[in-house]
């Protein structure tokens, strides 16, 4: 069954790497194509590709390592390609247009039309995680479906979830078929990661403010404390990179279907305009 899902959807399903200027990769995530020349991934992108000077899509070969097809994209022509809402920035996904030659030749995955999610579902989840630049193949079931604080739907999934597996399809491995995009801010332990990070940086704040008012034995207790903080900080963020969830989440894929219409209908609008201009 596995396999079956690996051999038709593994080469739709891509590494997102995100490079500074000085070209040093700084994180990296999962994306997929669908409707011929889309990428969909998730909601971290829109996040990241702001702080990223070139961007960098990569499909793999059948062996899961070997590079299929790769480009590297500037963060300003990829701001152009982003496709959001009407009147709002998409907060949950992200879509981006990659109608690029490179991709021609990449399959697109079939986005699931039904609405209704069965509990107990086999799933697969298809995507690259941490820093490796491999993409592999998770199993899991659909443990459970819920409506979050933002009215939107999501999918309660049981399998392993690691950094940078956001924006990995989750496939219904009887359809081949995508019902979900595992989201990156949904699960309980990137909210501790969240709180803890602000709590140090306000923490630091403080600190920073008394930095160099007194000293004890030429000694400033102030810089130890700000170094103990910082020390923390990389300890905090070592631990939730290598964290392993056994419970995932994922955006249900009905969201992505609304949008394609509404942005066709935006396009349909845009060639009468044109049309009508011309005449």
């Amino acid at each position: 069954m596995y396999r079956n899902v690996w051999n038709n959807c593994h080469n739709s399903v891509c590494q997102i790497n995100f490079y500074s200027n000085s070209g040093i990769k700084s994180v990296s995530m999962t994306g997929f194509k669908a409707n011929r020349h889309f990428l969909i991934t998730g909601e971290y992108f829109l996040k990241s590709f702001k702080k990223a000077s070139e961007i960098e899509f990569c499909f793999f070969e059948n062996n899961g390592f070997s590079k299929n097809v790769s480009k590297r994209v500037s963060a300003k022509e990829l701001d152009n390609r982003i496709i959001r809402e009407v009147g709002k920035k998409i907060t949950a996904f992200a879509v981006i247009n990659i109608d690029f030659e490179e991709f021609n030749e990449i399959p697109s995955l079939n986005l699931s039309l039904n609405k209704n999610v069965e509990i107990g579902q086999p799933i697969a989840i298809l995507g690259c995680q941490l820093e490796q630049s491999n993409l592999c193949i998770k199993s899991g079931i659909v443990s459970s479906t819920f409506i979050n604080g933002n009215n939107l739907k999501y999918i309660q999934i049981d399998s392993s979830i690691k950094q940078g597996n956001s924006g990995s399809p989750i496939v219904n491995t009887e359809t081949m078929e995508v019902i979900g995009i595992i989201g990156h801010k949904l699960a309980g332990i990137t909210q501790s990661h969240i709180r803890m990070r602000q709590i140090i940086n306000k923490n630091l704040a403080i600190l920073k403010k008394s930095q160099g008012l007194f000293n004890v034995e030429d000694i400033d207790p102030i810089q130890v404390l700000i170094a103990n903080q910082n020390q923390i900080k990389y300890i905090t963020n070592d631990i939730y990179k290598t964290a392993t969830m056994s419970i995932g989440y994922g955006l249900d894929i009905s969201y992505v279907h609304e949008l394609f219409n509404e942005f066709i209908d935006i396009e349909v609008l845009k060639t009468q305009s044109e049309l009508h201009i011309n005449v």
